[in-house]
């Protein structure tokens, strides 16, 4: 009896151990698969708020992001694991026969229009902090993230274990006269305002909101849709001093309710009380 369970026993342990090493089989590379393809775009979303936070410490205007730009930009890095430079693997044959290597070929003009661009490659730094600060330290690259001149950007981080530098990251500007579809300003912070005159989203209306919409009319800072509509105290379709001044007397309590329409506003100049 004591032989006959202690097969079962070892019979029932060779089972569990298959579908144990089974499971871990099928399903580990899976999940390691999901998550480094999270990573990845939470890294390069990170790009996305340094380069554009950096464009506002300068006072530059802040770059769009077009989603068809982050999908050749993610070319482009996974090209650099195999080449890194800004000239491509393989030729691009253009319109008058010649062949073309520089990294701009990449970018079908009749989906972005660009007139003038840029890239900035890096390899090796595992976190998005570290590529930039990489960037950041190279006066070159870190004036392609300042130049005014351009409008719309695209990045990306593609990560190859079995490569030499394992991390590699890509930024592509472009300059584009208009509008691209799918173009967004990214926010690292998405503000909400409850009500005209919480333009920084807290649900009070004070000295923060006043702060927060004069560093926009210094062109500091942007404003989503929400927070134009929040600012435009006035109600004349423009965010200006006249927003800002309204502002102030109602946080004095000169005036006792927002928004004022133009004729209210027109009404309590006359009047004296703003």
């Amino acid at each position: 009896m004591r032989k006959i369970n202690n097969r079962v026993i070892r019979y029932v342990s060779v089972v569990l151990s298959m579908v144990i090493y089974l499971s871990f089989a099928f399903n580990k590379p899976a999940d390691i698969h999901a998550d480094i393809n999270t990573d990845l775009e939470a890294m390069a979303q990170e790009i996305l708020w340094l380069t554009n936070e950096a464009r506002a410490d300068a006072g530059v205007p802040p770059l769009k992001v077009v989603p068809y730009l982050c999908d050749v930009s993610n070319v482009r890095s996974r090209e650099c694991i195999f080449k890194f430079s800004h000239d491509r693997i393989d030729p691009v044959i253009m319109p008058d026969g010649t062949e073309e290597y520089r990294f701009f070929t990449v970018i079908d003009d009749s989906l972005v229009p660009w007139e003038k661009a840029a890239e900035n490659i890096a390899a090796g730094p595992e976190k998005a902090e570290d590529a930039f600060a990489q960037w950041k330290g190279s006066e070159k690259h870190f004036a392609a993230i300042l130049n005014p001149e351009y409008t719309h950007f695209g990045v990306s981080v593609t990560y190859d274990p079995n490569s030499e530098y394992k991390y590699y990251w890509e930024q592509i500007f472009v300059r584009v006269d208009g509008s691209i579809d799918g173009e967004y300003v990214p926010e690292r912070y998405k503000v909400v305002p409850v009500d005209t005159g919480d333009i920084n989203g807290d649900k009070q209306i004070d000295l923060f909101d006043l702060i927060t919409i004069n560093k926009y009319i210094e062109g500091k800072i942007t404003f989503n849709e929400l927070q134009l509509k929040s600012a435009d105290m006035a109600k004349d379709g423009e965010v200006d001093e006249a927003d800002i001044f309204v502002l102030k007397k109602y946080i004095l309590g000169d005036c006792s309710k927002l928004p004022v329409n133009m004729k209210e506003y027109g009404e309590l100049i006359k009047e004296k009380k703003i």
